[in-house]
């Protein structure tokens, strides 16, 4: 063998010796990972399967062993470290959206090296993020009671209980069972509305906007329905009352200025054209100082003087005066149509605390003309809406009932002392020598939210939160995390501090999972106990 064939055997055998030796650390390394069925048969994941179900906890597993795999590969074709050290740094997978960051996974020495704890809580963070994307159960700590962002009105305990066998069989929805024949879907509720209220008929659409559009649809469609330029608000999503009106065939006309219109500016526009005249609720805004606006008696009269229906759209839905609430009064539907509104029409989810739904209620012979029209087929009501509206009212003929069934009306008769109390007491409950953050309690101002009382507010008591010292993870960052618990936790920021209202954390059950969330994750440093009135 000449000096160029020993080379090349030297070269060969060495670069044997190189795919013997990667073959051994990679089998090195693979041997450590756990078997799936391993996995699977461990406490933890039997606990992720009750609540993501098998399958859902089978792939996430396979999912991070596979990306563990890989990691292995990497390191050992980069030689960068010995094979009994892990390096797995900057690895991701965005593409799926896996929360998994390898970058926090510090190399393991031989002696060390075990995946299955971390492979446990990386399915469990894969398997939280991907639950992100469905609905889940939030604690609304922002104070607003009706946050369209967390879904409005809550529904009482006892009212979902009663709901359950109606979802999970069949039902009388459109059956009449004294006589056997085909029925109504609201008829279920419409009768102890109309007791509620004076009404003298009443159906329910999707939501209240869809209330407004077929109302205009049916009766003024082709002619022209008189507004005050003040009230043709935007109603939040980009959604105006101009563009669902000008979607129902009528010709809006405006009158009037934005802060002030007068009766004579409705009565000066009719023309043999007019179809209605509509008054819109300002939702989540007002006007105040040099303002007026037309006395509804008055319009109504105006408007039936010359044979045109007077329509409002009463968004919040008020049916119980909410002035004996510390807030200032709304208006109620009961009101309203005793001062000679022809229909109203309101939200089932905002102030009566019921399901989402846009309620029309007023004169029969208008309500029966909406009813025929085509257009009601496309925006009629579910069986689930139309079980908890008839619920929902029911609650309301019950006297000394409205705060125990309606979680809407518990929240707001909560006393800010009430709520300093179980600010304090969670406090006192996260009290650690070892946190990062600075914890106080102070008082705040909540809003009742979803458009119903602009401006007007209930006084509260929040838990505040911030880094110590003003170091460490800014507000955003602790929301951040907040928001990404098991149980996740969306409060508000003010002055880069996180707080936490206590009058939206409805039950005891909410501040106990508030407690053991926190504690968990936020408690390593004992503030000071403070109170700040603000």
């Amino acid at each position: 063998m000449d000096k160029g064939d020993r080379k090349l055997h030297v070269s060969k055998v060495h670069k044997e010796k190189e795919e013997e030796s990667f073959l051994n650390r990679r089998k090195e390394l693979f041997r450590r990972l756990p078997k799936i069925d391993r996995l699977m048969g461990m406490e933890l994941t039997k606990e992720l399967t009750e609540q993501y179900g098998y399958r859902a906890v089978l792939e996430a597993a396979r999912k991070v062993e596979e990306q563990l795999r890989d990691a292995m590969r990497q390191q050992i074709l980069a030689e960068e470290k010995p094979a009994v050290f892990l390096d797995i740094s900057g690895l991701s997978d965005q593409k799926d959206g896996l929360p998994v960051k390898l970058s926090d996974l510090k190399a393991l020495s031989e002696t060390t090296l075990d995946y299955t704890e971390y492979i446990l809580q990386e399915m469990k963070r894969l398997l939280a993020c991907r639950s992100q994307r469905q609905i889940q159960r939030v604690i609304n700590a922002t104070g607003v009671i009706l946050h369209t962002n967390l879904g409005r009105a809550p529904l009482g305990d006892r009212l979902v209980s009663e709901l359950i066998p109606l979802m999970t069989g069949y039902t009388n929805l459109e059956m009449n069972l004294e006589n056997g024949k085909r029925g109504s879907r609201y008829d279920h509720f419409a009768e102890n509305l109309c007791k509620l209220t004076g009404a003298e008929a009443a159906i329910a659409v999707n939501n209240n906007a869809a209330a407004v559009l077929i109302m205009l649809t049916a009766l003024a469609s082709g002619g022209e329905t008189v507004v005050s330029r003040g009230e043709l608000v935007e109603i939040g999503g980009k959604f105006r009352i101009p563009d669902v009106c000008s979607q129902s065939g009528t010709t809006l006309v405006e009158v009037g200025t934005t802060n002030r219109t007068y009766l004579e500016d409705y009565e000066n526009a009719v023309t043999e054209n007019t179809a209605a005249f509509l008054k819109v609720h300002t939702s989540n805004y007002q006007i105040t100082g040099f303002t007026h606006e037309a006395e509804l008696t008055e319009l109504a009269e105006a408007a039936h003087n010359r044979g045109i229906p007077l329509l409002v759209d009463f968004g919040s839905g008020s049916l119980v005066d909410i002035a004996s609430y510390g807030i200032e009064p709304e208006k109620t539907v009961q009101e309203l149509l005793k001062k000679g509104a022809d229909i109203v029409s309101f939200s089932g989810d905002k102030l009566l605390g019921g399901p989402q739904a846009g309620i029309l209620a007023g004169r029969k012979d208008l309500i029966e003309k909406i009813s025929r029209h085509p257009l009601m087929r496309a925006l009629r009501i579910d069986k689930f809406t139309a079980a908890a509206l008839d619920k929902t009212v029911s609650i309301y003929l019950d006297e000394g009932q409205l705060e125990k069934e309606i979680p809407v009306y518990d929240m707001m008769s909560r006393s800010a002392e009430e709520l300093k109390r179980n600010a304090l007491w969670l406090m006192d409950e996260l009290l650690s020598d070892d946190s990062e953050y600075e914890l106080a309690v102070t008082s705040t101002r909540n809003p009742v939210g979803g458009g119903t009382t602009p401006g007007k507010t209930l006084p509260g008591a929040a838990l505040q939160i911030r880094s110590l010292n003003g170091s460490g993870f800014s507000a955003q960052e602790i929301s951040d995390r907040l928001r990404k618990l098991d149980t996740p936790v969306i409060g508000h920021i003010v002055d880069d501090r996180v707080y936490l209202e206590m009058r939206t954390i409805r039950t005891d059950e909410e501040l106990e999972i508030l407690r053991k969330e926190l504690k968990y994750d936020l408690c390593k440093e004992k503030p000071s106990m403070t109170f700040e009135n603000q």
